[in-house]
């Protein structure tokens, strides 16, 4: 047995808690990392101790941490699409820190507007390898901890589109979104027992990167269209997801929250 199994019993104790960031380089991802570092006092002591993964543009991402003031974070180059090398940098974490305590899952290739002719299966299989393999695979290399019962957290990005009816011309998307909520919503209820929850945000538009090819006027029309006349930023998302991320939010599994501004009630 590992050292780290061992040790995580009494580690658990420690008020500072654990943080793996999947997607830590994009809009989201990055805003959840910038209210965890923090306590609500904006002390220089860091609260938790965050993990972000990325893929690429390492560089950019160490400048946006230098300029968010959080020297404590830790970089983890991460490819979702390789089983394997999820494996091994859980386990180097883990070795490091003795346990993860939450999990947000905020990572996405980009994507543009094509119609399902135009579409190659795969890029389908891309975007499903992404978001679906990509977070079995980290729950498989997490099973140690959670098989002991360890208390993780578990947040899911999915889409407006889970909630509603699909934008048109982004089928490949939106098909991964639902296989990634169907599964978040079995393992919801699988890993109850083990001490686990998984609950889900679906926002609208969100101002990030991951729609820099969206028509800009798109985007503008949604804005108008929306009851509260803006798309979403994302603090606006993040705020969501650190509040199940927290002891207030004990009680809730499988829960998909819409943040959308009142454009897709439900």
């Amino acid at each position: 047995m590992e050292e780290w199994e061992n040790d995580m019993v009494k580690n658990n104790k420690a008020d500072k808690k654990v943080g793996l960031i999947i997607g830590g380089s994009g809009g989201i991802g990055f805003e959840v990392a910038k209210i965890l570092s923090y306590d609500d006092k904006n002390s220089l002591a860091p609260k938790n101790k965050i993990c972000l993964t990325y893929l690429s543009n390492e560089a950019k991402l160490i400048e946006k941490i230098k300029k968010a003031g959080m020297q404590d974070a830790e970089l983890y180059n991460m490819d979702l699409r390789n089983e394997n090398g999820i494996a091994h940098i859980i386990g180097n974490i883990l070795k490091r820190h003795r346990k993860i305590d939450y999990v947000v899952y905020s990572a996405s290739p980009k994507i543009t507007h094509k119609k399902a002719l135009d579409l190659a299966w795969s890029e389908f299989q891309e975007q499903i390898e992404v978001q679906v393999k990509g977070l079995f695979s980290i729950i498989k290399a997490l099973s140690p901890l959670i098989t002991q019962n360890h208390r993780i957290r578990f947040v899911i990005l999915l889409t407006e589109a889970c909630i509603g009816s699909p934008p048109a011309l982004l089928s490949y998307y939106v098909t991964a979104k639902y296989a990634l909520m169907g599964f978040v919503k079995c393992m919801a209820l699988e890993l109850a027992n083990n001490n686990c929850t998984f609950n889900m945000v679906s926002p609208g538009i969100v101002k990030t990167e991951l729609i820099s090819n969206f028509p800009p006027k798109l985007i503008e029309l949604a804005a108008y269209k929306n009851p509260m006349k803006r798309v979403a930023e994302p603090r606006d998302v993040a705020m969501a997801i650190c509040f199940l991320l927290s002891d207030d939010a004990d009680y809730l599994n499988g829960v998909n929250i819409p943040i959308n501004g009142g454009g897709v009630l439900v």
